[in-house]
């Protein structure tokens, strides 16, 4: 019995990462986990209103571009590979537990990448609304910080 325990958390391991080959694409990319881990919590909350749009697309592989300098067709290939995890993905906790590591800095920029992306459709999702906040409550950031990030990347 244990053993198969063991077994089960060892694959759920493996499949939070990936395979050897699908590591590779970000690995060679030269992020590291927790920027990619960023990148698909990215992509997670694309789907959180279940309608993730070319916009939204389009916008986390600027930021791939742009925050990690990637060439474009290697940001394609990031991008598919974190849109595939993203739609496997059950929690959100195996993602956040990876980037509590960023600095408060780094988690705030990360939460009004996130901010930017829920208005990218011009409203915010009730589930985005959601995950945000749980997703601001794993990563330790202040409900005022929050609210901040909200109002400052709302479009005018």
């Amino acid at each position: 019995m244990f053993n198969f325990l063991k077994n089960l958390l060892e694959k759920a391991s493996e499949g939070l990462a990936g395979s050897a080959g699908q590591q590779a694409v970000w690995q060679n990319a030269g992020l590291s986990e927790t920027q990619f881990m960023a990148v698909v919590l990215l992509l997670q909350l694309s789907h959180a209103d279940f309608d993730s749009t070319e916009q939204e697309q389009q916008l986390v592989l600027g930021y791939l571009q742009r925050e990690y300098q990637l060439a474009p067709a290697i940001a394609q290939q990031v991008l598919a590979q974190a849109n595939q995890l993203a739609a496997d993905a059950t929690c959100l906790h195996a993602y956040t537990s990876k980037l509590k590591v960023l600095s408060e800095t780094e988690r705030l920029a990360l939460l009004n990448q996130l901010w930017q992306l829920a208005w990218a459709d011009g409203s915010v999702d009730p589930n985005e609304e959601m995950m945000l906040r749980k997703v601001a409550d794993l990563l330790f950031i202040r409900h005022s910080d929050f609210i901040k990030a909200k109002l400052a990347n709302q479009p005018a």
